[in-house]
């Protein structure tokens, strides 16, 4: 009977033993395998020489799934270059790695703000073209095509739109010549053969 009842005590030792140790095994697998914590916060601190609070490995990227660099021990030193929000960035035996920031005694400020997203930026507008403003237009210049017109009375032809400029010739009262243009109560004529100018008033002109 005895023999019995030792058997049983045996087995239940044994099997709390076994459920204890699969539970440290598991809490300490976990704490482990969780690296970095994600937090609204980071640190603001300057690229410095920091220490290790506890064993942690090092990664080749932000995540728990990358690549083992290596593993820091408590109390060793590493260069530390920036956090960001969880991870910190540092240089390991030459290489850029990444280390839960929790498992640093990282030196410095800590900012509550959550990891900003640049706001996307609104195209300009579109600023319409300033229309040319155009100057005043001038009297309206009478034109015509060139046709034969009549003089109305005796008048000089003139070299330019001017009453000092060059006298070219002289058209009799009925006289016909060529008519090209009305500038502003001067004719463009042409008169044997070269331009001249004509009072519009002393024309038959319509």
């Amino acid at each position: 009977m005895n023999n019995v009842l030792n058997n049983k005590t045996t087995k239940m030792v044994a099997a709390a033993g076994l459920a204890l140790t699969l539970a440290f095994t598991t809490v300490a697998a976990g704490a482990f395998t969780a690296e970095a914590a994600t937090q609204t916060t980071h640190y603001t601190a300057k690229p410095q020489m920091v220490t290790v609070k506890s064993a942690v490995n090092v990664r080749a990227g932000e995540n728990t799934s990358s690549k083992v660099l290596g593993t820091l021990k408590k109390g060793e030193k590493v260069y530390f270059v920036k956090d960001d929000y969880g991870w910190s960035k540092v240089t390991y035996k030459g290489k850029t790695g990444y280390v839960g920031t929790r498992f640093l005694n990282v030196p410095g400020k800590q900012v509550d703000t959550a990891k900003k997203v640049a706001p996307a930026v609104k195209p300009a507008a579109k600023v319409a073209p300033k229309t040319t403003v155009e100057p005043k237009t001038a009297p309206v210049v009478k034109k015509a095509t060139t046709k034969t017109v009549t003089a109305k009375s005796t008048v000089y032809v003139r070299a330019s739109q001017s009453k000092t400029s060059k006298i070219l010739g002289t058209l009799k009262k009925g006289e016909k010549v060529t008519f090209v243009e009305d500038k502003y109560g001067w004719s463009k004529v042409i008169y044997k053969g070269q331009t001249g100018y004509v009072g519009t008033q002393f024309l038959n002109v319509k």
